[in-house]
Parts: structure tokens; C-alpha cells; sequence
């Protein structure tokens, strides 16, 4: 082993789909630090920051000298599911611009894809069917988005620049809000019944699990459509192919599954009434994230506290 660096350490970036300069950049920044990009390539012991996204179970039991799990994005549930981790071990999440405002893009998309009955139209044109969907102002459409942290308030302001109706749901109250926003499970009902089109952006904790099932499912507004981008264990798949086919629901925009890549016979894939994109309404980028990351391995090495460390307690 060569280039271990002066103080003995190694930084692991692993991540199997995000922008290739990431470990080019980590270099520069640590210059007295090897970056590996495979644990195979290190000494596990020599490891003392992990910068990971979707890491195989078990990966971090031999990193002893762990001192910071730096997650590449906003969800940490698969890892604090891993019972082999390092006891003590830190964990931050990512907030970064540029995946807020990607995510954003992606709901205002899909949202007005969904205002505009895209869904139909595509059915028609694929049935050689002239179809006249007379377009309606976007005030006649309410979003609910489910969870208001900085994913879920950005993209309400940007529906709500839009001239959508937009209502929010945590699972705490929210203070400062500029559109009206329902909080805790005896108000979830009240906001479910406004929403046109709902948006799952909540952390996976053990009380977000499944809360999309047929319960949650039976007392939607009629006729609504659902997008999760949050986690894929928020809905369960078999409630939600029952709500498409007995009318609850009119259309489903997934983007987050509970097995990815999404299996070749999955029955999401052909449902005429789901439209499935690969895990990529955003993505860390390292033009706006980089300095945050920069940031939590020199606290970490100097332990200090972090920006945007995890609360286990809480899964995020």
C-alpha cells in the first residue's frame, strides 16, 4: 500500500452513479489524505471518512477509525438500518442547492404534466384517438406535498409561483409558512381531502413506513394523482396498484422504488396508470455540494460538530 498520506489516512468515496469528478475534487481538497474509490483499493483501518451513496451492507464493520459517514444525498434510512456499523460513528446528510432546486424541477414537471392530463393524452395518441382536454388555470389544482423540510418547501414555493393551490403536511407543526400547512396523524385526513395531486417527500422512519397503504389510500380526494420522490417503502405497492385500478387514484409518478434498480417483472412497469423514472429527479452535484462535504471531514477530524448531522433517534 502506497500514498497513504502524513497523517495516515484515507478518505472512501463510493458511489456507483454520481459525477465522476467527485473523488477527482476530495484529492485536491485533502492532498495529505489518499481518496479511494473501491474499499478493496485501502486499509480498512486507515479509513477515516466515508462519502457514500447506496453502500453494500456490511461495508463500514472493518472502518474502526471511522470518524464521519458523509451520505450523498438528502436520505439516510439504509444507513441507520445497517446494525454492522461502527458504534458512534457520525452520520451527516447532504443539503445541497443543486439538489433542491433539481428535485424542484422534477415536482414542477411532473405536476404540471399531471394539471395538464399529460397521462390521457398520451393514452390517446397511443389509441389514435383525437382527444380535447381543454386546459384549466393551475389555481384550479391543489398540491399537497407531504414533508416540509428544504425539498419539500422548495418545491411548494416554486408550485406556488406557478399559480398552483399548494397545502403542506409534517409531522411536526411548521412555523413561517406562506401557504396553509397541517401537522401530526390526526390532521392528515383534513389535508388529503384538499390535495389534487400529492407529493411524498418524507424521510423513511419507522412512522413514515408503509403510511401510504390502503388505508391512507382509501380517503384521498377523488380522482388524485400521487409522485413520490421521497423513499419507495413510503407506499406499499400492492395498495397502491389496487387504488390505480379501483379509480381512487388517476395517475402515479414514481421515481423511488423499494428495490433498485426496480425489478425486470415488477408490475409497475407496464400499469397503464404509472409512470416510472430511474431514482433521478436529482442528484448531488459537487459545483454546490463540495464545500459542504469539505466542511463535515474537517469537522469530523477535529471533532467538532458537523452541519446536517443525523439524529438516529429521529432517522434524519
Amino acid at each position: 500500500m502506497t500514498g497513504v498520506g502524513k497523517q495516515g489516512g484515507t478518505i472512501l468515496f463510493h458511489s456507483e452513479v454520481s459525477d465522476k469528478a467527485w473523488p477527482i475534487e476530495l484529492q485536491k481538497a485533502f492532498p495529505e489524505f489518499r481518496v479511494c474509490t473501491q474499499l478493496s483499493d485501502a486499509v480498512p483501518t486507515d479509513v477515516v471518512a466515508a462519502v457514500v451513496w447506496n453502500p453494500p451492507p456490511g461495508m463500514f464493520e472493518a472502518l474502526t477509525g471511522l470518524r464521519l459517514i458523509q451520505v450523498l444525498g438528502a436520505g439516510v434510512d439504509k444507513f441507520l438500518s445497517d446494525d454492522r456499523l461502527p458504534k458512534g460513528v457520525p452520520i451527516a446528510r447532504l443539503v445541497d442547492p443543486g439538489l433542491t432546486a433539481r428535485m424542484t424541477e422534477y415536482v414542477l414537471m411532473h405536476s404540471l404534466a399531471l394539471h395538464r392530463q399529460m397521462p390521457d393524452l398520451q393514452r390517446a395518441q397511443r389509441e389514435h384517438r383525437w382527444t380535447f382536454i381543454h386546459p384549466t388555470p393551475p389555481e384550479r389544482t391543489c398540491i399537497g406535498i407531504l414533508g416540509l423540510g428544504v425539498l419539500g418547501t422548495s418545491c411548494a414555493r416554486a408550485l406556488t409561483s406557478a399559480g398552483f393551490t399548494v397545502v403542506g403536511w409534517s409531522r411536526s407543526r411548521k412555523e413561517g409558512l406562506d401557504f396553509p400547512s397541517y401537522a401530526g396523524l390526526e390532521e392528515l385526513d383534513q389535508f388529503k381531502q384538499q390535495a389534487d395531486i400529492i407529493v411524498l417527500l418524507l424521510p423513511l422512519t419507522r412512522e413514515t413506513e408503509d403510511l401510504v397503504d390502503e388505508s391512507f389510500l382509501a380517503t384521498v380526494k377523488s380522482g388524485a394523482a400521487l409522485i413520490n420522490v421521497g423513499r419507495g417503502k413510503l407506499v406499499v405497492d400492492n395498495a397502491l396498484i389496487r387504488a390505480l385500478d379501483a379509480g381512487l387514484l388517476r395517475h402515479a409518478i414514481l421515481d423511488v422504488f423499494r428495490t433498485e434498480p426496480l425489478p425486470f417483472d415488477h408490475p409497475f412497469w407496464d400499469h397503464p396508470k404509472i409512470t416510472i423514472t430511474p431514482h433521478n429527479s436529482s442528484a448531488t452535484n459537487p459545483a454546490t455540494a463540495l464545500d459542504q462535504v469539505i466542511v463535515n471531514i474537517r469537522r469530523a477530524l477535529a471533532a467538532e460538530p458537523l452541519q446536517h448531522q443525523v439524529d438516529p433517534a429521529h432517522g434524519y
